[in-house]
């Protein structure tokens, strides 16, 4: 059991350096000016071309899956897409480790979705766990001496929208890995995501900012989407992992240690590599930060703990 909290809280670590590549990779424009365009190039072509093979291998080359998995895998790697999306728009808008606080809000959507089409009945745990996240994503948004004030609510709004679609997304998969084996889903997700790529390199705004990105910064680009893909799929492989040995809830409750790493490694890459990350470290700022964190820690410990 140890063994599995330790990987856990790991993920959580990989997580929080995957969300700062984000913020690198957001801040990287192109010549066409638009590096969200290219990103989303990436996280689908680009990610399907390389790990449709691994999950294939993963799935000793069994690839089948019942007709209403295959519809609800395909629909979750779209909902993947724009809820990342939404998150790039929020990346460019406020720093890291406030955008992330703000993921915790995915199992609030999670329980309300589960009430609406699972009939499942809300405790009063629950709901004064996700009435606590809400108000941690509240606060971190908001900047008490108004200074852009506008940047930071925009940024709440498109995390919130962020959180809807990924809570959309674990819902329908879900669905999908009960009627068929986990790594045949996976598998058909990547290729969801290679579907989506082929239709948005076919889109001339898309390929124009996708083939400038490659000219200019190519190997950049490549490396840190690729570095991106390996990390996350090596964060997935120990929570699903840790998910056989520990409790779900337990697992939830660790992952919220995501926007802590976050902050943390905000801190060192302002010493270490300042040229790359940004992280705002005024006083206030950062009590403000802290604060929220732990509020969403605090937060999550009521929802998912008896």
């Amino acid at each position: 059991m140890t063994l599995a909290i330790v990987l856990t809280v790991f993920a959580s670590f990989l997580w929080g350096i995957t969300n700062h590549i984000d913020k690198i990779l957001i801040n990287t424009v192109d010549e066409s000016g638009s590096s969200l365009k290219t990103l989303l190039v990436f996280s689908t072509l680009v990610s399907g071309i390389v790990l449709s093979p691994l999950w294939l291998f993963f799935s000793k080359f069994s690839i089948n899956i019942t007709t209403i998995s295959l519809i609800c895998v395909l629909l979750s790697s779209f909902l993947y897409i724009l809820a990342t999306y939404f998150y790039f728009i929020a990346l460019e808008k406020n720093d890291t480790s406030i955008v992330v606080v703000m993921f915790q809000l995915i199992p609030v959507f999670s329980y309300i979705f589960e009430l609406l089409f699972l009939k499942e009945n809300l405790t009063t745990k629950q709901i004064i766990g996700s009435i606590i996240v809400i108000l941690s994503a509240v606060l971190i948004s908001f900047d008490f001496e108004e200074k852009n004030n506008k940047n930071k609510l925009l940024a709440l709004f498109f995390m919130t929208l962020s959180s809807l679609t990924f809570s959309l997304y674990y819902f329908l998969f879900d669905l999908g890995i009960r009627n068929s084996p986990y790594n045949s889903c996976a598998f058909w997700f990547q290729i969801g995501f290679l579907l989506l790529g082929i239709i948005f390199i076919s889109i001339k705004s898309f390929r124009t900012s996708f083939i400038n990105a490659l000219k200019n910064n190519g190997k950049m680009y490549f490396s840190l989407n690729l570095t991106n893909e390996i990390i996350n799929l090596i964060a997935i492989l120990l929570v699903n992992y840790s998910n056989i040995i520990i409790p779900l809830a337990l697992v939830n409750v660790l992952n919220g240690f995501q926007g802590a790493f976050v902050f943390i490694i905000g801190i060192l890459g302002m010493k270490l590599l300042p040229k790359y990350i940004e992280e705002n470290i005024e006083k206030k700022v950062v009590v403000q930060k802290i604060s929220c964190i732990l509020i969403s820690i605090i937060g999550l410990i009521v929802m998912f703990i008896n």
